[in-house]
């Protein structure tokens, strides 16, 4: 009888063991962020000087085809899918600083009619620019990054994680799926 209950007891904690050895395995088996796989984040940004918090976004990149910040995705590098990471970039590591040679004026014709201070445009070869003031015939235009010169915090959690082997150049699910800036 002490055999059996003896017996019972061992396959107890064999059987307690067994899936926590389980769970660390499948863990040690979750592709990490690395040049080639496709990520799949969340992120907030915020920027401490001005007490700005760009909300909660979803954004899939793929590191090492330069999709993003490059200092951000190097501190992604080795993460895995549910991790969570507090990134503190200066304003060289971000947009880089703010250039007051991008500021210039236009003529105001050039812009469409609904156009406002604040408004966010985009010359014919595609490159962003914010109109800063309008004054009659004229407006005033800033071709800086809106975050250029900006201390920013990026909180990031990782929703998911392909490796590259996984079908190289497939990306995950449908980019209309979730509202999408660049970072």
């Amino acid at each position: 009888m002490r055999r059996f209950n003896l017996f019972v007891v061992v396959l107890a904690l064999v059987g307690l063991l067994i899936p926590p050895l389980t769970l660390v395995v499948a863990a040690e088996n979750e592709p990490i962020i690395q040049d080639g796989s496709v990520v799949l984040m969340e992120f907030t940004i915020t920027v401490p000087e001005s007490r700005l918090v760009i909300p909660k976004n979803v954004s899939q990149f793929t590191p090492g085809h330069h999709e993003m910040l490059p200092n951000l995705e190097k501190a992604l590098t080795g993460m895995k899918k549910g991790d969570e990471k507090r990134v503190d970039l200066s304003s060289d590591d971000a947009f880089g600083p703010y250039d007051e040679t991008k500021k210039g004026v236009i003529s105001a014709e050039s812009l469409p009619p609904d156009t406002k201070p604040g408004t966010i445009l985009t010359t014919e070869e595609g490159v962003p620019f914010v109109v800063t003031e309008l004054s009659g015939p004229v407006a005033s235009v800033d071709f800086n990054h809106p975050l250029a010169g900006k201390h920013l915090i990026i909180d990031v959690k990782i929703l998911n994680v392909e490796s590259p082997s996984a079908q190289e150049g497939m990306r995950m699910g449908s980019q209309e799926e979730y509202k999408d800036i660049s970072i």
